[in-house]
């Protein structure tokens, strides 16, 4: 089933003001980092404001981490390795949102519950195919849930140092 979801500019999400004017952004990275590095996407002084992004933003955010998982998973078991469940999970949300016409700002979780909801309203008796959907994007809005987490995209901030030390370490 394909999972691409596709909005038009007309789509607005209602969020209070409140939520974006005391939202902290996440991750704000102040360690010293080698100026080259294909993950430079994910280390930004002023951090990220996941409640008040762009989608087009999101997508990059979401290409280099699957480039970061890409290159440990290659780096530890060679070419021929196969994505783990987290990297399957990445690359369903890049696809889901590949096609996105949307334009401007919107809280990136916001957007996924929409889509969870949406979802959830097309379940009608019987209808297992809809229940799949819906349990399809819920996994999506979960994994969107950890990405944009504090804790979560701290944790893929560490895992690109990591990997980028063990690589000068080699070098």
């Amino acid at each position: 089933m394909d999972m691409n979801f596709k909005t038009t500019q007309s789509n607005t999400f209602s969020l209070k003001a409140s939520s974006i004017n005391t939202a902290s952004p996440v991750g704000i990275f102040t360690t010293e980092i080698p100026q080259e590095n294909p993950y430079k996407a994910l280390f930004n002084p002023a951090g990220y404001n996941f409640f008040d992004m762009p989608i087009s933003e999101f997508k990059n955010i979401i290409n280099v981490i699957i480039q970061l998982e890409s290159d440990i998973r290659t780096g530890k078991w060679g070419e021929g390795a196969r994505p783990d469940e987290f990297s399957y999970q990445l690359n369903r949300v890049s696809n889901a949102i590949a096609t996105t016409n949307f334009k401007g700002k919107t809280d990136i979780s916001c957007y996924f519950l929409k889509r969870v909801e949406e979802a959830k309203d097309m379940i009608g008796e019987d209808c297992t195919s809809f229940i799949q959907a819906h349990n399809s994007v819920s996994q999506l809005y979960n994994t969107v849930l950890q990405l944009t987490s504090e804790e979560g995209f701290r944790a893929i901030q560490n895992k690109a140092l990591a990997h980028l030390k063990e690589q000068q370490a080699f070098a």
